[in-house]
């Protein structure tokens, strides 16, 4: 007998470029919170050379073994200071790393079963990830835009920021090769239009996930509902909230919103990377149309193809909740690398001891 098996359609593949500090992140979490599965190149870069990972004994090798800290880690701040004075050092750490996250991201692009793909690449077209991609969006700010988000944002001296803008070639090049351009010079609600302006064109729509009884609906947070996102936000900080502030928001966060019918009744703030979604606030606290059993089970569909698994702190929800939703202990064995684990909650000020996580 001869069996045939569906194929999952391939996705719409939109790669991101830029040069250093030009906003490409901004502009990524844009479109993750539009639904797409987000690939940030450079994180996948720093995975690679975690302990026991594949160009951890390479760099080591290469550029030194005092390279690590006591744990083992590599130290990427010093690992940077190496590189980017010397090309020639650049190019060897690049040799190793980039054939590795080529391979991943073509491995996501071929098995995901979400429609759209958004993969950020300073090394887009050198990689040959463009090849890959239906679209191309460069990503583009004025150089003295860019050295003082180096300078404020990262905390580089301007020697140390100017050496990094010019280690790299000019933003012109990746321009002239690209589809669409986006700025980024002015404030976030201009780079958030410009975004959806130019993901619409392309025939694509935001992902959302709709409830058994279609009574609620997980989806964007579309500007049309910011005066009730602003009125929540203002009850959980007791401050005001400027459309500018929830575009800011947006470009930082991956925002759910949470609508029964048309009204905004919830939303729930993440940060999602590297296939670990950690639950960082929501507002309001409770919903009345959305209990837990309900709101949680939605969220995990809703994220399911973007994270592998969901983290929340102990503070959000009860032992009793946490064991009712499929919940774990988060200092329980996670279903990814434990210092990938480790670190990501300690870039949002938790540790394992803190936290429940559930796979998806």
């Amino acid at each position: 007998m001869l069996y045939t098996y569906a194929m999952e359609p391939a996705p719409f593949v939109i790669g991101l470029t830029g040069n250093i500090a030009s906003g490409k992140s901004v502009v990524l979490q844009y479109l993750a919170n539009l639904g797409a599965l987000t690939i940030d190149a450079d994180l996948m870069a720093q995975g690679t050379y975690l302990p026991g990972n594949p160009a951890y004994e390479a760099i080591l090798a290469r550029f030194g073994s005092d390279l690590t800290f006591s744990d083992g880690q590599i130290n990427r701040s010093k690992l940077g200071r190496i590189v980017f004075r010397d090309p020639t050092a650049l190019a060897e750490l690049e040799a190793i790393i980039h054939p590795l996250v080529t391979q991943k991201i073509l491995e996501i692009i071929q098995t995901t079963h979400r429609d759209v793909v958004a993969v950020e690449a300073i090394k887009l077209f050198e990689s040959g990830i463009d090849k890959q991609c239906n679209a191309v969006w460069a990503i583009a700010a004025d150089d003295d835009v860019r050295l003082e988000r180096l300078m404020e944002g990262r905390g580089l001296d301007e020697n140390a920021a100017r050496q990094r803008i010019n280690s790299q070639s000019p933003q012109s090049e990746k321009i002239g090769l690209a589809d669409q351009v986006i700025y980024t010079d002015t404030n976030f609600s201009h780079t958030y239009e410009q975004t959806s302006k130019y993901f619409l064109a392309l025939g694509l729509s935001p992902f959302e996930v709709v409830s058994e009884n279609s009574e609620s609906r997980l989806s964007h947070l579309n500007p049309n509902s910011f005066a009730a996102a602003s009125a929540f936000m203002e009850e959980k900080t007791e401050q005001k909230w400027q459309p500018e502030d929830l575009y800011r928001l947006l470009g930082q966060r991956t925002v759910v919103a949470f609508y029964h019918g048309e009204q905004l009744v919830q939303m729930m703030i993440l940060r999602v990377e590297q296939g670990m979604g950690v639950y960082l606030a929501h507002a309001p606290f409770r919903s009345e149309q959305l209990p837990l059993k309900v709101s949680f089970p939605l969220l995990k569909q809703y994220l399911s193809g973007i994270a592998d698994m969901l983290i929340v702190a102990k503070d959000f929800i009860s032992p009793e909740e946490a064991k009712l939703l499929g919940f774990t202990y988060g200092d329980d064995e996670p279903p990814v690398h434990p210092v990938l684990y480790t670190n990501f909650l300690r870039k949002y000020g938790l540790m394992p001891g803190e936290v429940y996580f559930s796979k998806i």
